[in-house]
């Protein structure tokens, strides 16, 4: 085939793919988006509307937002919709998805009718299905109130406060409801800003006589409800209001301080075997920062966790931002390989920190309080020769007071700072350390290089300039200086020897 002819075959593929990529997706944005009765959109429908209403078709996904939504056409994807109100009487051919205020599915004027093909998944303070409505899927709910008023062949589970049930539920029901003491006006009030017609009913779960299960029934609540109509299989309760257990000899204090005592006794010194025995000089470094710095290493300890649930957030927040764009885009491949990675990464990061904070902190602050116990019990030489016997000795410490009733976890608290502080102060001795490697290499380097090649008298003194100018920076990583408060020390007493075996 001639160059030529080659060139316009490439360029014909090319601009044929791209015409089918804008074939195939769709995007309506502004403050009226619609799609006429006479319109069919093939591929997925991108939304970001204040008025959405879709009358004709849509052969692929509608996702996106729209704060008053109206469908009454057809969808024959799913459906993944966030807004303030959505009415659909139109028909989807896949599942609905939905998070908004409020949710009706109401049947059209010829009487039976399937909105929603597949499951439906909301999160809405009001959602209402209607007469004369099937549902062939399962229906999973978060919200205020669930009216249901249609059938439903699979299951419910809905999580809210108040579920009226009035039709036929072929499947299990699981709901969860609040108490039917309580009222719901001040909703309504709030709701008035927004031009937003909502009919609170009142709380609690309600089964009316014409209503029929023929699953199982299970639900949570402060009060048991009253069920009016037919229920096939099982009913099962569970209450919500706590019992008043009166205190006896089985459950007073001190059987509660002996169940927390053996467990911190078990996950104290479980960690700080295992610690001593595969890493012992890892182990053991943060404890010069504990006996030096025991104020700071307190401050940064409270800072470094304090910081560590707005960091998790954000680390949450950001991989969840990265998958939603990825799923508007449909790169499904590209959804698993990324959210796998993402996940992961996010998993690890938290998981180990909270590890060491919680575990290995404790710990390693409990080896500091038993070299400090078996010195003033046994002597210098003898805590030397039992490095287990003071592990043992600072977490039975550790763990009686971490165990005290209404105290114990200031104790806790103390202990997971300090020993957290001591953690970031090795890891930033060692960061030090390594810096300081890292010059007297690149000094002995220079100096290498300046025995063999001979240099003027100036150029020597631009070559010491440079090499000052290149020293590291201490505004960085301070070198190490005596802490306040250990200026006036008794006599022979060592601060740097107080918690080492030497």
């Amino acid at each position: 085939m001639p160059k030529p002819l080659r060139l316009i075959l490439f360029a014909t593929i090319l601009c044929l793919i791209a015409a089918d990529a804008t074939f195939a997706r769709s995007l309506r944005q502004g403050e009226e988006c619609t799609v006429p009765a006479d319109m069919i959109i093939e591929g997925a429908l991108f939304t970001l509307c204040q008025n959405l209403i879709i009358a004709g078709r849509v052969e692929g996904n509608v996702i996106g937002i729209g704060l008053r939504s109206e469908i009454s056409g057809d969808v024959g994807g799913n459906v993944y919709l966030a807004g303030l109100e959505l009415d659909l009487t139109g028909a989807i051919g896949g599942d609905l998805h939905y998070a908004g205020l409020t949710m009706n599915l109401a049947a059209q004027a010829s009487g039976a009718h399937q909105p929603v093909h597949g499951q439906i998944i909301f999160a809405a303070l009001s959602a209402q299905i209607g007469e004369s409505i099937t549902v062939p899927g399962p229906i999973t709910g978060l919200g205020y109130q669930l009216l249901l008023d249609g059938a439903v062949h699979g299951e419910i589970s809905y999580w809210g406060s108040a579920f009226a049930l009035t039709s036929v539920v072929h499947g299990d029901v699981y709901a969860a409801v609040g108490n039917p003491a309580s009222v719901a006006t001040d909703l309504e009030t709030l709701l008035l800003p927004l031009d937003i017609e909502l009919s609170a009913v009142t709380p609690g779960l309600a089964i009316a006589t014409s209503a029929a299960i023929h699953g199982s029934l299970e639900y949570v609540g402060p009060v048991e409800a009253e069920i009016g109509g037919a229920v096939q299989g099982s009913v099962t309760y569970h209450s919500t209001t706590p019992a008043i257990v009166p205190i006896t000899p089985e459950h007073d204090l001190s059987r509660l301080f002996l169940e927390q005592f053996k467990r911190e006794i078990a996950v104290l010194l479980t960690v700080g075997l295992l610690g001593t025995i595969t890493a012992p000089k890892q182990f053991r470094s943060p404890l010069s920062n504990l006996r030096r710095r025991p104020a700071s290493s307190f401050v940064i300890g409270m800072l470094l966790f304090i910081l560590s649930f707005p960091i998790a957030l954000i680390m949450i927040l950001i991989t969840s931002i990265i998958l939603l764009l990825l799923a508007l885009l449909q790169l499904d491949g590209v959804l698993l390989v990324i959210g796998s990675l993402l996940t992961l990464i996010d998993l690890s990061v938290i998981g180990i920190f909270y590890f060491t904070a919680i575990l290995v902190a404790r710990a390693i602050f409990a080896i500091g309080i038993g070299q400090l116990v078996m010195r003033i019990a046994a002597g210098r030489e003898a805590a030397r020769q039992m490095p287990r016997m003071s592990l043992l000795a600072g977490v039975i410490l550790l763990a009686i007071l971490a165990s005290l009733p209404e105290v114990g976890f200031l104790f806790n608290a103390l202990a997971l700072f300090m020993g957290l502080g001591a953690i970031a102060g090795a890891g930033a001795d060692w960061l030090h350390a390594l810096r300081g490697n890292a010059y007297e290499r690149q000094q002995t380097a220079m100096s290498g290089q300046g025995a063999v090649v001979s240099e003027s008298l100036s150029d020597r003194h631009v070559g010491d300039a440079a090499s000052v100018d290149s020293r590291p920076s201490t505004a960085l990583l301070p070198p190490y200086s005596q802490p306040a408060g250990f200026e006036n020390l008794p006599e022979g007493f060592d601060p740097d020897n107080f918690f080492s075996d030497d």
